[in-house]
């Protein structure tokens, strides 16, 4: 038993040797230490519940913006010469974004910003690795993202808005994380903030023969009456659509599944949903230029590096 006893240790543990090796009076310091840890933790919870509580404060104060950059994109303001006033790409000279300016004549009949959200989301490497090519004409319908804080239950809500288009009825598409703010009672050491305990996804209302997260497969039969033959089945396929149709969560699983990798599948859906909510969504703009990618956030092309819009000449065609 005194065996199992230091395996289960030595995994627990890579510092096993050290504490092994520590003095007894030592040994009670440092579980003194880890009750003081232990009691942190509750003021550290306490810290993640008042920054949601912030963020719904502040949510009210970025409203505006969002809604005049989501005004533009869609055509419903055109912006003055006056909220123009910025530059289309950092780290470019006055006479490089004048050339720039220049090099496509205006067109009257262009009107908003085609496919900004597209191109926002395709160029974060984590949202972009869930959207397949059959995505891309739907995606072009998308006309706003928004996020919202909710506090019944604790968490946040992600709203896709779309045009009306040929692929589904519905003109919003929602996704809501429910989150627990309270670390968990088997594992108060690991809490490292809220973690997620449920997600809950519209329904999408697909138009006949448009549904992109279902395809037909078609498998011969070996056994059977119908051996030789060719049976169709229905069968999901990849689409970042199935972003709608989130993993089940603890309470909401069958007990023949795996807990382990479902549990998994619901971390990655969270990381997802809260890349979209932190970056994508307030800084849509930089994403959309490419000047921001999801993993160097601030590092704009130009000022480190030799590549990027610091090349741009006067000369180039």
């Amino acid at each position: 038993m005194a065996a199992e006893q230091e395996v289960a240790l030595n995994l627990l543990s890579s510092n096993y040797d050290v504490i092994a090796a520590l003095p007894a009076n030592v040994k009670k310091r440092v579980c003194a230490l880890k009750k003081l840890q232990l009691e942190s933790i509750k003021i550290e919870s306490e810290f993640y519940r008042r920054v949601h509580e912030l963020e719904l404060e502040f949510e009210q104060k970025f409203k505006p913006f969002f809604d005049a950059r989501r005004a533009i994109v869609t055509g419903e303001k055109e912006p003055t010469e006056a909220e123009c006033d910025a530059s289309i790409l950092e780290g470019i000279s006055p006479e490089q974004a004048q050339t720039l300016a220049n090099a496509v004549a205006a067109d009257p009949s262009a009107t908003g910003i085609k496919d900004f959200w597209l191109n926002a989301l395709k160029t974060h490497d984590l949202v972009a690795e869930s959207i397949e090519e059959h995505d891309l004409p739907i995606l072009s319908f998308l006309i706003d993202v928004t996020t919202t804080g909710t506090t019944d239950p604790m968490g946040f809500k992600l709203e896709f808005h779309f045009a009306t288009n040929p692929y589904f009825k519905n003109s919003v598409l929602t996704k809501t994380y429910v989150l627990d703010f309270e670390p968990e009672e088997e594992a108060l050491l690991s809490f490292d903030g809220p973690h997620v305990v449920r997600v809950i996804g519209d329904t999408i209302d697909w138009v006949d023969g448009k549904n992109v997260t279902k395809k037909a497969v078609k498998k011969k039969q070996k056994k059977g009456a119908n051996a030789g033959k060719f049976l169709t089945k229905t069968v999901k396929a990849d689409s970042f659509f199935n972003f709608f149709d989130p993993p089940k969560s603890k309470d909401e699983r069958n007990e023949d599944e795996d807990d382990e990798q479902a549990e998994e599948f619901l971390e990655l859906d969270y990381e997802l949903g809260q890349a979209l909510r932190d970056t994508v969504i307030a800084r849509a703009v930089l994403f959309y230029t490419g000047e921001l990618q999801s993993d160097d956030m601030f590092d704009f092309p130009g000022e480190d590096d030799e590549e990027g819009p610091s090349d741009f000449s006067d000369d180039d065609e």
